[in-house]
């Protein structure tokens, strides 16, 4: 799950680097859900480390986005800042109550359920408008 593939690609260099990195921490991420030594602090490495990687990979995407025009590109950017915001509110709510393995358990469900439908929809979603965005930029380089 949440591994990258050709299907992703923006056609933008700097844009997948950091789509494939986000990837990579969610793969880990998912990939701890299984570890009997989950616990909070390997869960919050795993959360920091998603949102370490959502953070650069939306910088990415938003200095390309402001070589844009239109309100679309805007409304884009709020939108990743409302996913970040979303993310860290999650886990700010539920990691500090980890006390036990099933809490630890109960809680990585509850985040992966986030990142499945959210993240890694927004990110499936979005690669037709960035492949047109990168055609057009092309052109006008060229």
């Amino acid at each position: 799950m949440f591994l990258w593939n050709m299907s992703l690609e923006t056609g933008n260099d700097e844009v997948d680097l950091g789509r494939k990195r986000m990837l990579g921490a969610m793969a880990d991420f998912f990939q701890s859900m299984d570890d009997p030594g989950l616990n909070q602090h390997m869960l919050a490495a795993r959360t920091g480390a998603i949102f370490n990687a959502m953070k650069a990979a939306f910088a990415a995407e938003d200095a390309f986005l402001k070589s844009q025009d239109g309100e679309a590109c805007e409304k884009h950017r709020m939108t990743h800042a409302a996913l970040s915001a979303a993310f860290i509110e999650l886990c700010r709510k539920l990691i500090p109550k980890i006390r036990t393995h099933k809490q630890a358990q109960q809680c990585c469900l509850e985040i992966y359920q986030m990142v499945d439908e959210t993240l890694f929809h927004h990110i499936t979603k979005e690669v037709a408008v960035y492949r047109g965005l990168e055609r057009v930029s092309v052109k006008k380089a060229g």
